[in-house]
């Protein structure tokens, strides 16, 4: 779908189902091998969203660095996330009253797969993906995606890249999934989302997080002595 001329001129985008709601994605390429900032296409699209004038729409980064909406602009409470490969800049929102309830999105594309030494740096021993005849371009293809997911999980948490590389894991089978996060081997409330960009080879990944709701305390209780 295309957005009407008020907003930027070639921006993309579609609604993406999630456990966590909606999330609009949006996508540009940028002409001459440039790159549009994150926060500019998450500007337009907030403004796209709320039907309002892009220069009404402001955007700043939390203390952890992930994008927010400034306080006092009468906005929708979105969470935010953004990244860029190349030309190609991406962004997603999600409609969240809840405060912890974290979004990020990574984006990749190689033409061929990482020297050997690299991809050791790349991925932690469980992720291995070539094992003896694979197809090369299944094992870039895999290795895409758990690279991207990486980078969503890190943007959704606030954290560097070299940190997530280290205190996380991701599973691609039975399906992409966060298999480990710190010491938290059965992390919960995650969903990772592989998604396509039509006319783009780019590979992308969604990390949504919504955490459980805590399990509610019973504070009232009768016994059998308290009767009369």
């Amino acid at each position: 779908m295309t957005p009407p001329a008020h907003t930027l001129t070639g921006a993309r985008h579609r609604r993406i189902p999630t456990a966590a709601g909606p999330v609009d994605l949006w996508w540009y390429v940028a002409p001459h091998g440039r790159t549009l900032p994150g926060r500019t296409l998450l500007r337009h699209a907030v403004a796209f969203r709320q039907a309002r004038p892009v220069t009404s729409v402001t955007v700043v980064r939390d203390p952890l660095g992930r994008p927010e909406l400034a306080p006092g602009q009468n906005l929708l409470p979105l969470r935010l996330a953004a990244a860029h490969c190349g030309p190609v800049t991406v962004a997603a929102l999600l409609t969240s009253p809840r405060d912890t309830t974290r979004i990020g999105i990574g984006i990749e594309h190689l033409a061929s797969m990482p020297p050997p030494h690299l991809l050791r740096s790349a991925l932690r021993p469980g992720e291995d993906t070539a094992p003896p005849g694979r197809p090369v371009a299944l094992r870039r293809e895999e290795f895409l995606t758990l690279w991207t997911a990486r980078q969503a999980v890190a943007k959704a948490l606030g954290w560097s890249l070299l940190r997530a590389l280290v205190d996380t894991e991701i599973a691609l089978r039975p399906r992409l999934c966060l298999a480990r996060i710190g010491h938290d081997t059965t992390p919960r409330g995650w969903q990772l989302i592989p998604l396509t960009l039509p006319g783009a080879p780019h590979t992308v990944t969604l990390a949504l997080h919504q955490p459980p709701p805590r399990p509610r305390r019973e504070t009232r209780w009768t016994s059998p002595a308290g009767r009369h």
